[in-house]
C-alpha cells in the first residue's frame, strides 16, 4: 500500500478509536433525541473502525505473504497488537449489544482499544520516521502530521476527562435506614432553581423545566422528588413534586404539577407561573427509586399525576440503554388525561421490553382497551412473573389502598412493592379536635420551652418559636426532619420514614406529629 494512502488510513484509525472514547466520556444527554443521536454515532463510528481494523490487517498479511520464515522484531510487535486489539473489539461488541449498562467495562475496553491502536500506529510511524529522516521531506512531514494527529487525540482525551463534572455524595440519596439522624440534617442544602420552559401536558396539568445554577450538580436517582419553598403573594408555602425528568439530564429538573381543585400552589403553577420564576428547594428525597443494580423487572403502576416519577424511571432506562423488563399500567379517567402521551408512544417502539397499558376509567365510544378500575383481571392478564418483579405503586390514596389489596391478593411479597404518594396538599380543617388548654414542649439542647396548640404540627409551633429542625417534604415521606422524642406522646399522620428500629428508640417525625401530652425533644 502506497506510503500516503498507509498514513492516512492509520490517522483516521487512531482517530475513530479516540472519537468513541471522547464520547462515552462526555455527557451528551440534554434530551432523549440527543442521547439517542449520539449513541447511534458511537455505534456507527465503532462499525467503521472494525471495518477498517479488517482492512488494515488484510495489508499486513498481504505484506507478509513474501517474506522470509523469520520475521523482524517490529513486525512482531505489529502483529501482536494488532492480535490484542481483535478480541477487545469482540468483547466490546458483545458488552454493548447484551451488557449496555456496564459503561464502567464499556469504558474500559474503549479507552484499552485506544491506547493499543495508538501505540500500534505511533511505533509504526516513529520507526518510518527515523528510516526516511536523512531526505523523503515529504514522507517526513506527512509522519510527523500522523504523530501530532494522534498526540492531539490523547489530549483531548485527557481534557474531557479532567472536565467531567464529579457527582457529589449526597445523603439524600441513600437509603433512609443507613442514615443517622443527625447525617440527615445535611440534606437540607437549598437549591436555586430558575423556571426556563412550560410545556403543557393535558387541560389541567403543564411540565415546568427549572433550570439550575450553572456549575451546581445534583445527586439523584429516578423516581425521587424535591421539595419546593414557593413564595406566592407574599406567603412561603412548602409543597413537594416528584421530578419527573431522569437523572442523566444534569442541567435541569422538570417537574409536572397538575391543577387541583383548591389547591393553592398547583393553580398558581398552571395559571400564573412565567418563565424567569426562581424558587428555592430541597433534595432530592425518597426510597422510591429506580435501581438498576437491583431491579432487573419491574412493573410501575400509576394512577393519574402518580405517573411523574415513572416517565423518570423510563426515561432513565432509555437513555442508558438498560436492558430491564418493564411494563406500566397507567389509570386515568380518558384519553384526554394521559400525561406523555406521544412519549409512551415512542418508548414502546424504541425499548423492546417495554409493555405500555393504558386503563381508562370513563372511556370513549372508540376505546378498544381495558376499561374501568384497576383489578385483579387486568394485571393476571398484562404481567409476566410477578413473583419476580419490582412493584412502583404511585397515585392518590384511595388508588394505592386498590393496588396493595390485588397485589396482596397476587401474593406479592411486601418488600417488592415501592410506593410513593403525595401531592398538592389542600387547606382544610384539621381532623383532630382542637383543644383550648395550650400543650408545653420543651427542648433539651437547645433549652427552650414554648407553649403550641393541639392541633398544631410540632415542625410548625417550633419554627414559630425560632427552633430550627431540619425539613424536607414537610409530609413525612423523606425523614430529614427525624427527631428523638425524650418524653410525651405525639400523634403522627405518617410514619413511612421511620424504621423499626428508629421507631424503637422513641424518633417522631416532626412535620406529621401533633402532640397529644406535653413533649421533651432532643433538640
Amino acid at each position: 500500500m502506497r506510503l500516503p494512502i498507509s498514513l492516512t488510513l492509520a490517522g483516521l484509525f487512531v482517530f475513530l478509536a479516540g472519537f468513541n472514547v471522547w464520547n462515552m466520556l462526555t455527557n451528551h444527554v440534554a434530551s432523549a433525541r440527543t442521547g439517542r443521536l449520539w449513541t447511534q454515532a458511537h455505534r456507527i463510528v465503532g462499525y467503521v473502525f472494525i471495518a477498517l481494523f479488517g482492512v488494515l490487517c488484510s495489508f499486513m498479511l498481504l505484506r507478509l505473504r513474501g517474506m522470509a520464515d523469520e520475521l523482524p522484531p517490529r513486525l512482531i510487535l505489529h502483529m501482536g497488537l494488532a492480535l490484542l486489539i481483535a478480541p477487545l473489539l469482540f468483547v466490546k461488541v458483545i458488552v454493548a449489544r447484551y451488557q449496555k449498562a456496564a459503561r464502567g467495562l464499556l469504558m474500559a475496553l474503549g479507552i484499552s482499544i485506544f491506547t493499543s491502536a495508538f501505540i500500534l500506529v505511533a511505533v509504526n510511524v516513529f520507526i518510518h520516521y527515523l528510516r526516511v529522516a536523512s531526505g523523503h521531506r515529504v514522507q517526513m512531514g506527512t509522519a510527523l502530521t500522523i504523530i501530532a494527529i494522534s498526540l492531539l487525540s490523547a489530549v483531548i482525551l485527557y481534557m474531557s476527562a479532567s472536565r467531567q463534572p464529579r457527582v457529589k455524595t449526597n445523603p439524600a440519596v441513600q437509603p433512609l435506614n443507613t442514615i443517622s439522624p443527625q447525617e440527615r440534617t445535611n440534606a437540607s442544602d437549598l437549591l436555586t432553581l430558575t423556571l426556563g420552559r412550560i410545556q403543557p401536558q393535558t387541560h389541567d396539568a403543564k411540565t415546568l423545566r427549572f433550570l439550575l445554577e450553572q456549575n451546581r450538580d445534583i445527586a439523584m436517582r429516578p423516581g425521587q422528588f424535591l421539595t419546593f419553598e414557593w413564595v406566592i403573594d407574599g406567603k412561603r408555602i412548602p409543597r413537594s413534586y416528584s421530578i419527573c425528568s431522569p437523572p442523566t439530564r444534569r442541567s435541569f429538573v422538570e417537574i409536572t404539577p397538575k391543577r387541583v381543585e383548591g389547591g393553592y400552589v398547583s393553580q398558581f403553577l398552571n395559571d400564573r407561573a412565567q418563565i424567569g420564576l426562581e424558587v428555592k428547594a430541597r433534595g432530592p428525597y425518597g426510597r422510591f427509586y429506580f435501581d438498576e443494580s437491583k431491579h432487573k423487572r419491574i412493573v410501575l403502576i400509576a394512577g393519574g399525576s402518580g405517573i411523574t416519577p415513572m416517565i423518570a424511571m423510563l426515561r432513565y432506562i432509555d437513555d442508558l440503554c438498560i436492558p430491564v423488563h418493564a411494563t406500566l399500567i397507567y389509570c386515568v379517567r380518558t384519553e384526554h388525561d394521559v400525561f406523555f402521551k406521544e412519549e409512551f408512544a415512542a418508548l414502546q417502539e424504541m425499548l423492546k421490553t417495554f409493555r405500555y397499558v393504558l386503563v381508562l376509567s370513563h372511556p370513549s365510544s372508540a376505546w378498544r382497551g381495558w376499561e374501568g378500575r384497576l383489578r385483579r383481571e387486568v394485571l393476571d392478564h398484562e404481567l409476566e412473573k410477578p413473583a419476580e418483579s419490582t412493584f412502583f405503586l404511585c397515585g392518590p390514596p384511595a388508588f394505592m389502598e386498590l393496588g396493595r389489596t390485588l397485589l396482596r391478593d397476587m401474593a406479592v411479597e411486601p418488600c417488592r412493592i415501592l410506593q410513593e404518594s403525595f401531592g398538592e396538599a389542600v387547606a382544610q380543617e384539621a381532623k383532630v379536635a382542637k383543644s383550648s388548654v395550650p400543650i408545653e414542649i420543651s427542648c433539651s439542647r437547645s433549652g427552650v420551652t414554648y407553649r403550641a396548640a393541639a392541633h398544631e404540627k410540632v415542625l410548625e409551633s417550633s419554627e414559630r418559636n425560632g427552633v430550627l429542625i431540619p425539613f424536607g417534604c414537610r409530609q413525612g415521606i423523606c425523614g430529614t426532619c427525624v427527631t428523638k422524642l425524650l418524653s410525651g406522646k405525639v400523634e403522627m399522620e405518617n410514619e413511612e420514614a421511620l424504621t423499626d428500629e428508629l421507631r424503637s428508640q422513641g424518633f417522631i417525625l416532626p412535620c406529621v406529629s401533633r402532640p397529644l401530652t406535653d413533649l421533651m425533644l432532643d433538640v
